[in-house]
């Protein structure tokens, strides 16, 4: 079978009946088979300009027409646009058919089937959803015939035929030259629609195959790296970035910059509302910015910083089950026009799959860490417990075991009246240190507050505390500091058991680290329901810190007293702040937590 029988048959199985062709295939039939012959040779070829060059030379020279156009859409950096003009072209047809080329493309690639081109008075239908025909403006305009070309029922672009006088009045076989040049391009069309098709095809693959990649590690790093590095090799762009969302200082953290220009950009940290990553994190929507020096969005300070040129930009968010876990940005396509909605597509679709992989590295890393920091907290708890014993109820029995030696002796010597007040002693620092032990053994485990609640608990430690700190004040003979105030009336709610530990453990250390290191007079612990929140807060009179300093290097310190308070305040959807000097007296320090009541009520 020939090449022309097999177009025929092609088109006849598409609705396009051979007979209606024939007018433009009889005269001249034995030169249009050569004609698709020499076409079928240049359908494989990389560059499909000679391909589309040759289709117009064969349309004009079967139909009659003056001149023929062909215009397709750009469909993917792997079927660039392809522009084809020949024949008698005047400046005012180029014009006419250029505005008609505009406004088809209007309309969104994939989605043009049956939509309207924007039509004015210059279209007028002749087929509805293929043909219009461009009547003019002027009388010295001559018709002009717009023809859709479809594959598949999707829209490749368009060809425009401008007519001859001679054809002006031949509206009778605009239907059969419509079926012409759908006969000519169709082979062309499918392979282009085929070439579309197996694109898209490797995509999915290459989605795959990204998938299965990230999820094959929970080590964070290198989810990070794999993520950038994929992206940035598959859409072909100069570099990828991904940002991390940091809720609690609400910024996002500029990481794992890759690609050809991973060398120039470096890892910062931005406010989450600024520039076009800042838009797709505060909208969580995808964005293409193919021109970014124009956008009102861009933020040139990652430019000015690294010395980087950011021409255009597809971002996307990273949402895991509703959260926005991190943006996923790709910069400087290399192809020819910038980022297309298929490269958006294809990267919302890896995005899903690197949020998961990120969520499930992220919660993982988090668990080792909180492990490590489990083991680093029982470690500094033993070692706290060491140094309260050792200075506390071993010092005291040392003592005690030192003056049961002197009343020993004073009683060898009969003097018992000097005996009495060593005994007198002797059950003061029995007493203390019995006091030390409970108070260590109250802070160790409080089973007070396991059986009957916060304020019980908190009432009954400041008291065993006050008393310990008497005691202590009466032994070295000085005033008792600090003295320690609970304002709390019974809470009209009953908070959960979790609550109700995380609470007082934030306030236990709170005055630990008072009695340590303030040299406070007074000690004030409030507990109290405002509105939606629960209140509570441990102030104190005393030199104060300056917190700045000791966050910063609190990782060097060897302690996580500050941190378990944020963490489990946190724990609680709560809000832990720390205020030094106090705003209410000038002096000393205030930590205030501000919990809502339906992370803290008891409901059964």
């Amino acid at each position: 079978m020939s090449t022309a029988s097999k177009v025929v048959q092609a088109n006849s199985e598409n609705g396009v009946e051979p007979g209606a062709i024939n007018p433009f295939i009889s005269a001249r039939g034995a030169e249009l088979t050569a004609h698709l012959l020499a076409l079928s040779q240049l359908l494989n070829q990389s560059d499909s300009t000679p391909y589309w060059q040759k289709c117009a030379e064969i349309v004009l020279a079967h139909t009659g027409v003056d001149a023929v156009g062909i215009w397709l859409f750009p469909s993917h950096e792997s079927l660039p646009e392809v522009i084809v003009y020949i024949g008698n072209f005047s400046d005012s047809r180029l014009l006419r058919i250029e505005r008609w080329q505009a406004a088809l493309q209007n309309t969104p690639v994939g989605d043009l089937r049956t939509g309207d081109a924007g039509r004015n008075e210059e279209f007028q239908v002749i087929e509805a959803g293929k043909i219009e025909l461009g009547v003019g403006r002027r009388n010295e305009d001559l018709p002009i015939l717009h023809i859709r070309l479809y594959a598949d029922g999707l829209l490749h672009g368009g060809i425009s035929l401008a007519f001859s006088a001679a054809w002006v009045h031949r509206q009778n076989e605009y239907s059969e030259l419509n079926q012409f040049v759908q006969f000519i391009t169709d082979n062309g069309l499918r392979h282009r629609q085929l070439n579309i098709t197996r694109r898209r095809l490797d995509q999915v693959s290459l989605i795959a195959q990204v998938s299965q990649s990230l999820n094959s590690t929970l080590d964070l790093d290198v989810v990070l790296q794999d993520t950038t590095e994929m992206t940035a090799y598959v859409l072909q762009a100069q570099a990828a970035t991904l940002f991390l969302t940091d809720e609690r200082h609400n910024e996002l953290l500029f990481y794992v910059p890759t690609g050809k220009a991973g060398g120039v950009l470096r890892e910062m940290r931005i406010p989450i509302t600024q520039g076009v990553v800042g838009w797709v994190a505060t909208n969580r929507q995808s964005i293409i910015v193919n021109d970014a020096a124009r956008d009102q969005r861009f933020s040139g300070q990652v430019d000015a910083e690294t010395g980087f040129h950011t021409q255009n930009i597809l971002c996307v968010p990273l949402l895991s089950q509703g959260r926005l876990v991190g943006v996923l940005e790709v910069l400087n396509k290399e192809a020819k026009g910038g980022f297309t909605q298929e490269d958006q597509v294809w990267l919302e679709a890896m995005a899903s799959q690197a949020a998961v992989a990120l969520e499930n590295a992220h919660l993982f890393q988090n668990l080792r860490k909180e492990q490590e920091r489990m083991i680093r907290a029982e470690e500094e708890i033993r070692r706290q417990l060491n140094r309260d014993l050792h200075d506390g109820p071993a010092q005291l029995l040392n003592l005690i075991i030192m003056n049961v030696g002197v009343a020993r002796q004073l009683l060898e010597r009969k003097r018992y009246d000097t005996v009495h007040s060593e005994l007198d002693l002797l059950e003061n620092l029995g007493r203390h240190a019995n006091r030390e032990i409970r108070t260590l053994l109250f802070e160790l485990r409080p089973v007070i507050l396991e059986s009957q609640g916060l304020l019980p608990a908190l009432r009954s430690y400041i008291r065993q505390l006050g008393e310990a700190i008497a005691s202590q004040a009466q032994i070295s003979a000085q005033m008792p500091k600090p003295e320690l105030h609970l304002q709390a009336a019974d809470l009209p709610i009953a908070l959960t058991p979790q609550a109700e530990k995380h609470i007082f453990s934030v306030a236990q250390e709170a005055i630990n680290n008072i009695r340590k290191y303030a040299e406070a007079e007074n000690v004030w612990v409030h507990v109290g329901i405002e509105g939606a929140s629960l209140i509570f807060s441990v102030e104190d009179d005393g030199k104060g810190f300056d917190l700045a300093s000791v966050q910063k290097n609190y990782a060097s310190r060897g302690s996580f007293g500050l941190l378990n308070m944020y963490e489990r305040t946190e724990m609680l959807e709560g809000v832990l702040n720390i205020l030094s000097p106090s705003p209410s007296t000038g002096k000393g320090t205030l930590i205030l937590g501000r919990l809502p009541v339906r992370a803290v009520q008891r409901t059964t």
